[in-house]
């Protein structure tokens, strides 16, 4: 939920609470004001009745209305009301319904006989003027309430604007455009001090990706030349007729460890640039296409080993949205994995759909614990040939292409599957 609506109901919240307490308090107050007023009026006819029979020695006249009536008859000294101030309903047959009165009962003597009045103050009047109140305050309140709203909205909008202008741009900032960011001046300084605080901030990320970017090159450059030297010096030895047995295996042992270096180099250069997001170039890669040419390709190294597909291969067409290299290197990677970490004569089982690709093949079980499998220099078993990168990087390749990659074992068959997002 966004601020400005956070806020619009904040404001909403409290102006709804307040609204109802003073309303509450309001016809308290006015309830209070109205029965005090009608109250006067009833202790004032009540004090003129009784002055006028002092003065005349007589009742007087007995008036009745709608709105107001003036009731007396004879007391008994039994049920004497001295004086009884309280609330009743009489109903109108003009009206067809009940009229709330006030009501005033209190007993006069004339000739020392007593009489019990009763005088009545019509409530319709000052009810009707309450529900006017009311209606009036309701109204103003709801254009008051539309008021702050609008002015809200308008102020926080044209407040706020810098701060999403300068959110779209955050979210659209890329470190491999090789632009430095760049926000507009801000009125307010709390958004000032934001985007100073972000182009400091990213102009150091920039500078740290660039220096990133120096080094990953020049080390691809700088490792793979001595490397290259020296494994050519040990083919050079290696060719020598005077070795003897001893020093042919030391050499061969050299070979194969610099061999190692060179690809783990390679590797990590590549994992780098995947996590740099260098390779922006796309396409639709035939992703089975690439599985029949990998097979072919290693079809030499599975039959050293003795292994076969079984079941017999499934290979739907399937087009993927990506680099075309990575793609290469994710489904190298998983062939070579399903190889490198069999056994003698074991299986590899190849499945291809439209909702995910599926390798399974025959081996021991993790030598490190299966939440570890997709990290750097973690070897999924204890074959001395793996240098336990190749799964992190097809963990970066599915995560750069929002692929969901995941490992089950279960009756000594490893299981990866990577599952591709729906269409």
């Amino acid at each position: 939920m966004r601020i400005l609506t956070k806020t619009s109901l904040y404001y909403l919240l409290v102006s709804v609470v307040v609204f109802l307490a003073g309303s509450l308090l309001f016809y308290k107050q006015l309830q209070n004001e109205i029965y005090d007023e009608v109250d006067d009026q009833l202790f004032t006819d009540k004090e003129n009745i009784i002055q006028y029979i002092r003065e005349n020695n007589r009742l007087p006249s007995v008036t009745s209305g709608i709105s107001e009536a003036i009731l007396v008859r004879e007391a008994q000294h039994a049920d004497l009301v001295l004086e009884e101030l309280g609330d009743t309903l009489i109903y109108s047959n003009y009206d067809e319904e009940y009229i709330p009165f006030r009501r005033l009962t209190f007993t006069a003597y004339q000739n020392n006989k007593p009489y019990q009045y009763t005088i009545l103050k019509s409530l319709t009047d000052f009810q009707d003027l309450f529900e006017s109140t009311f209606i009036a305050m309701a109204w103003i309140f709801l254009m008051l309430l539309l008021g702050l709203v609008s002015v809200n909205y308008i102020i926080n909008r044209f407040t706020w604007r810098h701060f999403y202008d300068t959110l779209h741009k955050i979210k659209h900032y890329s470190l491999t455009k090789y632009t430095p960011l760049q926000l507009k001046h801000a009125n307010t300084t709390e958004f000032q001090e934001l985007n100073e605080v972000l182009l400091s901030m990213t102009d150091k990320i920039y500078n740290d990706y660039l220096n990133l970017k120096e080094f990953t090159e020049n080390a691809s450059h700088e490792i793979q030349t001595p490397l290259a030297i020296v494994n050519n010096k040990l083919e050079l030895f290696m060719q020598a007729d005077n070795l003897t047995q001893q020093q042919a295996r030391m050499l061969e042992e050299m070979a194969g460890s610099v061999s190692r270096l060179a690809r783990l180099n390679k590797s990590l250069i590549l994992l780098t640039r995947i996590e740099n997001q260098e390779f922006q170039e796309q396409e639709r890669v035939p992703l089975h296409e690439l599985l029949q040419e990998q097979l072919e390709q290693l079809q030499e190294m599975m039959d050293l080993i003795g292994l076969s597909l079984e079941p017999p291969v499934v290979l739907e067409p399937v087009w993927l949205v990506m680099n075309r290299g990575l793609a290469e290197v994710m489904v190298s990677n998983l062939l070579l994995n399903a190889i490198r970490h069999n056994h003698q004569g074991g299986t590899i089982g190849l499945q291809l759909t439209q909702r995910e690709l599926k390798i399974c093949n025959t081996g021991e079980a993790l030598a490190a614990p299966p939440d570890q499998l997709m990290g750097r220099f973690v070897s999924s078993s204890r074959s001395s040939g793996s240098m336990g990168i190749g799964l992190a990087l097809v963990k970066r390749i599915c995560d750069l292409y929002h692929l969901r990659l995941r490992y089950t074992y279960n009756e000594h068959q490893h299981q990866l599957v990577v599952s591709f997002p729906a269409a």
